[in-house]
């Protein structure tokens, strides 16, 4: 069971969704460029350097390229692709209409001052495409436009010279490779920046396990059985509701100390901690509570099932084999308290462990190795010196 952490904790499909209206934000942004575009060539129009018609159809033919994206990240046809922003196709789909308009542009001086703006596309694929995607997108632009600018020369040769178009092919020449190390800078400091954010997302999993996870048996800590404890009792505040928690105790483990010495002591807590995290389900909450002491949450539970639960958990530990250092093999038990709260009660926190406690104390007066379950009527006050004593000092 872990904490529910915002982002970390959304479905496959609320990641898809959220992605693709981030591509819907991208796309309304750009539209702002195909406006701009739009009004550029309506003025060109008016200026008469091209037939109204052509602009019409410019215009027309962005508008399509617009809806036809807008359609595809609305209606998840884009997820279909190995590349879900299409960003290469957002790229290279203004060519065509743009190259058009260039090529009926009746001046080589027009095509020069248009060629500045066709260009913008490839500046927003700098920002997304791989080096090789954004290398094809500046040879189609580029192939583009020289076979647009020299055809264009060829067949108003006799209108002017033609040193406009060797020109405009120089500049291209000239814009072109810098755009692509431009784009290979950005994709640079990209990847470095992906690089940087992984680190630090590792480090931050690693800080957050850290603030919740017993360092020694890699089981949650007390922290964070306290966050899942106070849920449950919420759970009990809004609609009926039970739910119990067994305080569980290593039965003589100071002497198990004392004997073997504290790593075999250690080693125990570990393959103890594993074994009963293996042995809870997976909607349960368990956790180290100090020293030789684990807590179990069990939601949705009451406390005879719990007991039964309880009983099973404590055979299977009894059946384990230790080994010391010196070869000689030992077995350990295990003592429980166990409360039960819920919708009618809604004890506070502090009082369900203190029930728990005081039901382990009776666990370990009774002799031990065995699971005892604090009456429902209990008030929860402590009537004994050693009910409620500090996490990890030791049991009678």
């Amino acid at each position: 069971m872990s904490a529910d952490d915002g982002r970390a904790g959304e479905s496959a499909a609320e990641r898809v969704a959220r992605h693709q209206r981030v591509r819907l934000r991208r796309l309304g942004l750009s539209c702002i460029s195909y406006a701009l575009q739009i009004a550029l060539a309506v003025v060109i129009a008016l200026l008469g350097a091209v037939k109204p018609m052509v602009a019409m159809g410019y215009a027309m033919a962005q508008c399509v390229i617009v809806a036809s994206f807008y359609l595809a990240f609305r209606t998840g046809v884009n997820l279909r692709s190995s590349e879900p922003n299409l960003t290469l196709a957002q790229v290279l789909a203004p060519a065509l209409p743009g190259l058009l308009l260039l090529y009926a542009l009746d001046s080589a001086e027009s095509q020069a001052a248009l060629v500045l703006t066709t260009v913008v596309p490839l500046l927003y694929g700098t920002l997304d495409l791989s080096m090789g995607s954004f290398i094809v997108a500046v040879t189609v632009y580029t192939v583009g436009y020289l076979v647009v600018v020299f055809s264009h020369g060829l067949l108003h040769a006799h209108e002017g010279p033609f040193f406009h178009n060797w020109i405009l092919a120089a500049s291209l020449a000239i814009v072109m490779p810098q755009i692509v190390l431009l784009s290979a800078l950005i994709n640079r400091l990209r990847r470095t920046l992906r690089e940087r954010n992984h680190e630090v997302r590792e480090a931050m999993s690693r800080i957050e396990a850290m603030a919740v996870r017993d360092h020694l048996t890699g089981l949650y800590n007390r922290r964070w059985l306290m966050d899942m404890l106070d849920r449950e009792r919420t759970r009990c505040q809004r609609a009926p509701y039970v739910f119990c928690v067994a305080l569980i105790d290593v039965d003589h483990f100071k002497q198990i100390n004392d004997t073997y010495g504290h790593a075999v002591g250690d080693e125990v807590l570990k393959r103890l901690a594993r074994l009963m995290a293996d042995g809870v389900r997976e909607i349960d909450s368990f956790g180290r509570f100090g020293g030789e002491e684990f807590l179990w949450i069990v939601p949705d539970t009451d406390l005879e099932h719990a007991m039964e639960a309880a009983e099973r958990l404590r055979r299977q530990v009894a059946e384990l084999v230790f080994h010391g250092e010196d070869g000689t093999d030992f077995s350990i038990t295990l003592s429980m308290g166990i409360a039960q709260n819920d919708s009618n009660r809604r004890l506070p926190n502090h009082t369900l462990l203190r029930l728990a406690d005081r039901a382990l104390y009776d666990a370990k007066a009774g002799g031990r190795d065995r699971a005892v379950g604090a009456p429902r009527e209990a008030s929860g006050r402590v009537d004994h010196p050693a009910a409620g004593r500090k996490r990890g000092r030791g049991r009678p």
